[in-house]
């Protein structure tokens, strides 16, 4: 988008009754913020727009999509994370002024003279909410056209370093999980963004299962014969003969296949339709295509078992699972679940990752007080050639 600086305002004609107009105009003259050379436009407006939209020398002007001039406002805003729950929540706050009073936001403001813009939200958090932030990757830059004026608003990603978020403007705030965003009224450049971070995570989701749905068969060869027992035997003596077995992400089937031959009663899930076709005909079980955020059983199973599946969710998503598998489970249900063991969050070979080491894994249940480990461990991948890759191992129990 070309902004422009309004270098002159002049009168445009003199009496609207010999230039047939119905109202006064205005001459602007602009010129290119990256201007090469003589680039100046000249353009006609209204001189009760100029008025509305506030515009004046020295101000900066684009044009907007529907090919009328507006006021351009560029701002920050910080998506400040809750890293008490994991990065799983972002703080909002109610605008306490003006036209949009009452409507939800990020917090930020105006970038000033010579400021860059993480500096600029260094500066507008303390004044805002005297709190202290570190400011971290752009997430996105928003460009919307309001009636007024163009915002153009660089989203950044932010955590607190210092101090509480006192609203020193807002009228309100809120942490709010992945799930509960459309539970506020935001303000339309905001909801952009909102729509950016929610594709962003289901983009997550769709490459993970493409990847299973195009290398499906690859997949199986390498894992169904893999030699399991050992952790299956584990989570099997902790549930009563005949228990009722979700595997949540069950890939090949093999898991499937081994509980169902020593008496469980098993349902069955994975997110890919191939995996899906190819597990159904291995288990003689039909396996059911489903999101992990689509689980909605309640108290149904005695055990869940979630084997190098439930790692494939953004960190931001699995708040939500756990929940849905907790509610899933009967009191005093056993959950097993493995990660890859590391730090690492984010997409590698096609597929999304998210790693737990054992201390970050301590924190993250620090939200499910339902829960009590019973064992965990680090194991090396039993797959050929792949010793050197750790996996965390945990077991885990619902209190009655």
């Amino acid at each position: 988008m070309e902004v422009y600086t309004v270098t002159a305002i002049t009168e445009a004609d003199y009496g609207c009754e010999e230039t047939n107009r119905r109202e006064p105009m205005a001459l602007l003259k602009l010129l290119p913020l990256r201007s090469e050379g003589d680039s100046e436009r000249h353009v006609e407006i209204a001189e009760s727009v100029l008025s509305d939209q506030g515009i004046a020398e020295g101000k900066k002007v684009c044009f907007a999509m529907d090919g009328g001039i507006r006021k351009y406002v560029r701002v920050v805003a910080a998506v400040i994370r809750d890293r008490k729950h994991h990065g799983n929540r972002i703080f909002a706050t109610a605008r306490g002024y003006g036209e949009y009073k009452g409507w939800w936001e990020f917090p930020g403001g105006k970038i000033e003279t010579g400021e860059t813009p993480q500096e600029a939200l260094k500066r507008e958090i303390w004044e805002e909410l005297a709190t202290r932030i570190s400011v971290d990757e752009l997430i996105k830059t928003i460009e919307y056209d309001y009636p007024k004026f163009h915002l153009s608003m660089d989203c950044f990603w932010a955590d607190i370093v210092e101090g509480h978020l006192e609203l020193k403007e807002a009228e309100d705030s809120r942490w709010l999980a992945m799930d509960e965003l459309d539970q506020v009224n935001w303000l339309p450049a905001d909801q952009e963004l909102i729509d950016s971070i929610e594709v962003a995570n289901a983009s997550a989701t769709r490459t993970t299962i493409e990847y299973y749905d195009n290398n499906a068969a690859a997949f199986v060869k390498g894992t169904l014969d893999v030699d399991f027992g050992y952790v299956q035997d584990k989570f099997a003596t902790l549930l009563e003969e005949g228990a009722h077995i979700l595997d949540f992400g069950c890939g090949s089937g093999r898991d499937t296949e081994y509980f169902s031959n020593k008496g469980f009663r098993v349902d069955a899930t994975d997110g890919s339709a191939e995996l899906c076709k190819i597990a159904t005909e291995y288990t003689g079980i039909p396996v059911r295509q489903m999101l992990f955020s689509q689980l909605d059983a309640v108290d149904e199973y005695d055990g869940i078992w979630a084997c190098s599946s439930i790692l494939h969710c953004p960190k931001a998503e699995l708040t939500d699972v756990f929940h849905r598998m907790i509610r899933a489970t009967k009191n005093g249900g056993i959950i097993y679940a493995s990660f890859k063991y590391g730090t690492f969050e984010g997409e590698r070979n096609g597929r999304y990752f998210t790693y737990f080491t054992a201390e970050s894994y301590h924190e993250f249940l620090l939200d499910y007080p339902e829960l009590s480990i019973i064992e965990e461990w680090v194991s090396a991948d039993v797959r050929p050639g792949r010793g050197d890759e750790k996996w965390l191992n945990i077991i885990l129990r619902k209190q009655a």
